[in-house]
């Protein structure tokens, strides 16, 4: 019988290969969330919470049409639970999705109508063709952006699109140039194999990319859940690379272990400073010149980086920059729950922070 390395921290640590297999690789209503993604219940929460820190204004963009997984009563309310306001509108009357391949004929919101409920931006979605309605029509990977959309939104919105394009890189690279100075971006994308994407990100992936194109802010999170992620609450963890021991700040960019079962996405928020750029490649933590690799007990180790030459280290910079944020957490004290052990105590640098819990009725 083949037993689980006894290293890794799981509740399955003692079931054999095959059962393990068996129940923690259940695909059976994975492939039914291949036209599912877009912006579920809890995305749409922390979209509001965003907004409630800074209202969204402007130009917004959304990379392809969202579905967005709520009817526009559900809409109406979540929108005034989230902002603690009254809105004079009927919720009969509000637009119904008839774009999107997976929102067209259920009567969902649209992406248009639901960002209208709360924001006075003006809405723009970009498509690498026009089959769901989209009126900027050009292919994300391409290294060749129209001028006129240079620094042009305030706010974009790309729900799984980099999780499911062949040059994610060059994607995010194009997202940075479209949004101006002082704009933000808002990311979710698949963080598991639990699902048919092209690419799985690791947290890091994306703020070491925000922080060696000197971004004013950029707040990553994990998100995870077991089952349909439209009605499936989320465990979601910040991730913070900068730590303090023993009265010491150290910075520990190296990739760190959580439970690779479970569904997860990277929730990203970032903003763009008068000062950012977007054509720098981060190098990955471990690799980099100035980070010591040793043996520890006859075992490889990376060694964690002391704050002294924060001065020349962007990463350094903006792990302390970052840290010192005032935008706050996504979720609140009191959505803080009761977990297993073995989903909350992962890593110093991806803690658990609260639950957001599906919109149902």
């Amino acid at each position: 019988m083949c037993k689980r390395n006894s290293n890794v921290n799981s509740k399955c640590a003692d079931v054999t290969c095959a059962e393990e297999l068996q129940y923690k690789f259940d695909t059976s209503n994975d492939r039914s969330q291949a036209f599912r993604m877009g912006i579920p219940s809890q995305v749409a929460r922390l979209i509001l919470r965003e907004h409630l820190f800074r209202p969204i204004t402007g130009k917004l963009l959304s990379i392809g049409r969202q579905t967005v997984h709520l009817t526009p009563r559900q809409a109406k309310a979540l929108v005034e639970a989230e902002l603690g306001i009254q809105l004079d509108v009927d919720a009969l009357n509000l637009e119904v999705d008839t774009s999107t391949r997976s929102g067209r004929a259920r009567g969902l919101i649209s992406d248009r109508a639901f960002f209208s409920l709360f924001s006075d931006a003006t809405y723009h979605c970009l498509d690498q063709s026009d089959y769901e309605n989209a009126d900027i029509v050009f292919d994300l990977c391409s290294p060749d952006i129209p001028p006129e959309l240079e620094g042009r939104f305030d706010f974009v919105v790309e729900g799984s699109t980099l999780d499911n394009v062949f040059d994610p890189a060059a994607a995010l690279r194009n997202l940075a140039r479209f949004t101006r100075a002082g704009g933000r971006l808002f990311h979710h994308n698949r963080a598991s194999r639990r699902h048919n994407v092209y690419v799985a990100f690791a947290l890091s992936w994306f703020h070491d990319y925000y922080s060696v194109n000197e971004f004013e802010d950029c707040q990553v999170y994990l998100a995870q859940w077991d089952a349909d992620q439209i009605t499936s609450r989320w465990d979601v963890y910040h991730y913070c690379p900068l730590q303090e021991h023993n009265g010491e700040f150290r910075f520990f960019g190296q990739d760190t272990w959580y439970y690779p079962w479970r569904h997860a996405h990277a929730i990203v928020i970032a903003e763009k400073g008068s000062q950012s750029t977007s054509n720098k490649n981060p190098i990955q933590f471990e690799y980099r010149p100035d980070i010591v690799n040793t043996l520890v007990d006859e075992k490889f180790e990376t060694l964690p980086q002391n704050l002294q030459e924060m001065d020349k280290n962007p990463y350094l910079r903006a792990a302390m920059r970052f840290s010192r944020s005032r935008r706050p957490p996504i979720v609140k004290p009191h959505e803080k729950g009761q977990l297993a052990p073995e989903f909350v105590n992962y890593a110093p640098e991806i803690v658990y922070c609260g639950s957001i819990e599906a919109v149902l009725d």
